[in-house]
């Protein structure tokens, strides 16, 4: 039912308005009711009515031709934050905040089509790695207004994935080493930090030696490290909160949670690190002596920055000129090099030889 009223303007004009419900609210149950002002007769008011009811009896669908994308998000981000980790809901954060809002934000929902889309995503395909998950997830806006029963289709949904074609000449970028690209990486390391800075060289041993994720390492505890069995647990890893805070979290998959064994070197390199840490913070002022001590923490004994790997190796690189891999490259290394030597652990120090 609709409801016809009358009311007066602020310059004393007489003008009708009609109000009626376009649906239900599947949170709260209650009615989700709209307000169309500005008519000069109640005629005119009710034709209105009339007609957004027989919309809404025929298709099910709210008339409201204003609703923005950028609104439809807002109400979508409440929802969705509380279906994922918190570092994962922080990159869906920043590529709807770099990526998709300023392009799609603006517009009414209704006025988006399928060309509109495909165009923004051809655009994304030559300037972004991700198109397709930053498709994907411009997509869901889509499907929870029309979930809502405002749009009758989701144009997301009849786009046609671009394939990115490869510039002429352009080399794939391999982000591993083989056995002797590792061997004199490390002969560089030593060389360059040596005796100054035994945790970077007791980090890049550790990552190159088990193949674990950089945020894993950073995440380590010394009560992670049997020295027993010689065996590392890994359970946990770096993540961000939505404010870009760095804390330990839970592992990427349930996968991730694994003992690793070390070889005997990796092993005695870790124990003479941990010699050097309980040194080094005593001279800051902190006592690390107990289990729940991080293996990689900065000079605060707080975590360590997951940037300053990364500064680490590219000084080693640039400054020895050793091909460029990432930090992230050296799981790639291990399992390269873990898949020719047999893929244990022993296999792969002898395999190495250093």
């Amino acid at each position: 039912m609709a409801s016809i009223t009358q009311y007066t303007t602020k310059t004393g004009k007489k003008l009708w308005r009609c109000q009626y419900s376009i649906g239900t609210d599947s949170v709260t149950s209650k009615s989700i009711r709209t307000t169309k002002r500005g008519f000069r007769t109640k005629k005119e008011a009710e034709l209105a009515a009339s007609k957004a009811l027989l919309d809404v009896s025929n298709h099910g669908y709210a008339e409201n031709h204003n609703l923005k994308y950028s609104e439809v998000y807002d109400y979508f981000i409440k929802s969705y934050k509380n279906t994922v980790k918190e570092s994962t809901l922080n990159r869906v954060l920043g590529l709807f905040k770099h990526h998709i809002l300023p392009v799609l934000g603006k517009y009414p929902i209704k006025q988006i089509t399928t060309p509109m889309c495909q165009n923004i995503v051809n655009k994304w395909s030559t300037e972004l790695v991700d198109y397709r998950k930053i498709k994907n997830y411009a997509g869901l806006v889509f499907k929870e207004v029309r979930r809502l029963k405002v749009i009758y289709d989701n144009p997301m949904e009849l786009v046609i994935l671009p394939k990115r074609t490869p510039q002429i000449g352009s080399e794939k970028f391999e982000n591993f080493w083989d056995k002797n690209q590792l061997k004199k990486f490390f002969v560089c390391l030593t060389k360059e930090y040596g005796d100054r800075n035994k945790k970077a060289v007791a980090l890049f041993r550790l990552l190159a030696f088990t193949g674990m994720r950089k945020g894993e390492a950073l995440a380590l505890k010394w009560n992670d490290l049997d020295f027993t069995n010689h065996t590392l647990s890994i359970n946990k890893t770096i993540t961000r909160t939505v404010d870009n805070k760095m804390v330990i979290g839970t592992p990427k998959t349930l996968h991730s949670i694994r003992t690793l064994d070390l070889d005997s070197t990796t092993f005695n390199t870790m124990a003479q690190w941990r010699m050097r840490q309980r040194e080094e913070m005593f001279m800051l002022g902190y006592n690390t002596d107990n289990a729940d001590q991080l293996v990689f923490s900065n000079n605060r004994n707080k975590l360590l920055t997951t940037s300053k790997p990364n500064k680490w190796l590219a000084h080693v690189i640039k400054k020895y000129d050793l091909k460029h891999i990432g930090v992230h490259g050296f799981r790639h290394t291990f399992a390269s090099i873990a898949f020719e030597s047999g893929a244990t652990i022993d296999k792969f120090a002898n395999y190495v030889n250093f």
